[in-house]
This record gives C-alpha cells, structure tokens and sequence, in this order.
C-alpha cells in the first residue's frame, strides 16, 4: 500500500515539534548574589554621574597640572614646572601663608565661640526657646555667601559702616577695615567667626543634649561648679563632635574665596590673597591652566595633610 504523504509529513512535524531543543534556563541565584545584584543596579546611575562630574574633572586637572596647554596652540608636556613655578612665584608664597593664617585665626576662636553658645543654649529650661536660638543662630548659614559679603561691606565701610559709627559715638578716630594692609584680613577672620556658627552650634546643642544628665547630677553632689562641671564632663564626651566641626571648619578656612572677591580682591598689596583667590587669578586673569591646576592639587595635599594629622591628634581621645 503506498505510503500516506500527508500523513507522514504530520508525523514528521510533530515528532519535530516534541524533539525541539528546549531553551536554556536562568541561572538560579542566591539572596545573597541577588542583593549583591541588585545593589550594583542601584548605585550604577550614581557612578556614573560621580566619573562624568568627579573622577574625569580631577583628571583633567591633574594632566593641566603637568601640560602647557594652549586652547588654540600646541600643548607642550612640562612635567613638574607648573608645580615649581607655584612653589617659586612670591604672591602663591604670600596666600599660602594668608591662607594659614587665616585658619588659625577663624577655627579655634569660632570652635570655642559655638560650643560656648551651644552650652547657653542648652542651659535653658524652656525647649521653645532653646529651639528658638538654634534657629536664631541658624538662620545665617542658610543665606548665600555672596549675600553675607555684600552685608558685611556695608559694616566695613569707611565712611558709612556700622564699626566706624560705633568708633565715632565714643570720639575714635575711624579705621579703614579693608583698605589697610594690617587690619583687612583680620576683619574678613572676624566676619567669619561672627556669621559662620550656625552649623556648629546646632551640632553641638545636639551632641550636649545626648550626655545624660545624671553626669551632672552627681558632680553638682560633689561640689563641682560650673565650669568645671564642663571642663571634666562636657569637653571628654563631646570630643567626636569637635573633632567634626574642626575638621570641617578647617577645610572651609582654608578654601575661603567667596568673601575675599567681593570685599578685598586680594588687597591691599596681597594682604588679603588667599589660594582659592590666587588660582582665580591665575586661571582667569592670566590664562595660566597649569599653574592654576598645580596650585589647586597643592592645596588639596595641604588640606587632607591638615586633616590626617588632625584625625591623628584626636585618635588618642576620641572613640570613633
């Protein structure tokens, strides 16, 4: 009998159809390689945005740093000589040492300044007008820079500000806060330490509110007065905070630009020419990348030198 054609082409198709390869299977994974996943999914916008506005500005600055760039010309490597003609250059010496100064001024003085205010603060009975205070104190660090600049050149002013007004209500003669080469940068550390404080108060009030009470309690059984009481409690346990507000404060003293462009300018004769304000001089006045990049990586190794052996210093006494 001959063979059925048709059929044999159904019996064809479907012993094809029941020997197809089935397709691989997903690899089974374990909660702890899921979440590891997962995880990788999660921060993989954050690290990209963090190379794109990060990792790749840091490089261009460390190859203008070691190049004679020209945007139109021919962009010669020059290894260390950007670095050398910062360390050589007179004004790059004389807003190091500004820069220095500067922060030895404003830090330990606005340091002690918040934690005496904190203290003050907290001594209060009523929470609303502790809360009040805080606020108070606050509400400085939430305006911009730039606005707390502009105020503060009225108060500096020679002929209108506030300071010379007190001076003459008491027959002084009037001082040119920012036009004399002695007294401008000491005006711009006090500016500081009277308007950058509410951070750290707030700091502190919280880390006063977190040692308990009865600390206190039995120092005032034994006799202790006020200062002492802080003096033997206070300062031991409130030493992690400090060493934040320290650290903190030093790396925003030691970057400080914002009031020295628009009160001084560097002025008068470099007396108030920080870093910050010498790289903008560099990069935009005189065109030089180079040395503007050398003498921002310079700053950078100068400020995480500072906090390193700020770190070092409190390790002995502070529990991290």
């Amino acid at each position: 009998m001959p063979p059925n054609n048709m059929t044999d082409r159904v019996d064809k198709i479907g012993t094809g159809w029941r020997q197809r390869p089935k397709s691989i299977p997903w690899p089974r994974l374990t909660n702890a390689q899921s979440e590891t996943l997962w995880g990788f999914l999660l921060i993989a916008p954050f690290m990209v945005l963090f190379v794109i506005f990060v990792l790749l500005p840091y490089g261009m600055v460390i190859w203008l740093s070691i190049v004679d760039w020209h945007p139109r010309g021919v962009t010669e490597y020059v290894g260390l000589q950007n670095y050398a003609d910062v360390i050589e250059m007179p004004s790059a010496q004389k807003s190091m040492v500004n820069s220095f100064y500067y922060t030895f001024m404003v830090v330990p003085i606005s340091t002690a300044l918040s934690l005496l205010t904190a203290i003050l603060i907290v001594s209060l009975r009523s929470s609303s007008m502790r809360g009040f205070f805080q606020a108070a104190f606050y509400l400085p660090g939430v305006i911009s820079g730039l606005a707390v600049a502009i105020i503060w050149r009225f108060v500096f002013d020679f002929h209108v500000g506030v300071l010379n007004y007190f001076l003459s209500v008491v027959n002084l003669e009037p001082v040119n806060w920012l036009g004399n080469i002695y007294s401008a940068l000491p005006s711009l550390a006090g500016m500081a330490i009277l308007s950058s404080n509410g951070v750290a108060i707030i700091i502190f009030c919280a880390a006063l509110l977190s040692i308990p009470s009865s600390l206190y309690d039995a120092a005032s059984v034994d006799g202790a007065a006020f200062w002492r009481k802080h003096w033997s409690i206070t300062l031991p346990l409130l030493t992690p905070a400090m060493l934040y507000v320290i650290v903190v404060s030093t790396l925003g003293a030691l970057q400080v630009f914002v009031p020295i462009y628009v009160l001084t300018r560097g002025g008068p004769v470099h007396s108030t020419i920080t870093v910050g304000y010498y790289i903008y001089n560099q990069l935009i006045f005189y065109a030089n990348s180079g040395t503007a990049a050398a003498a921002g990586l310079l700053l950078l190794v100068a400020t995480v030198g500072f906090t390193v052996f700020q770190f070092r210093r409190f390790s002995q006494v502070v529990e991290f």
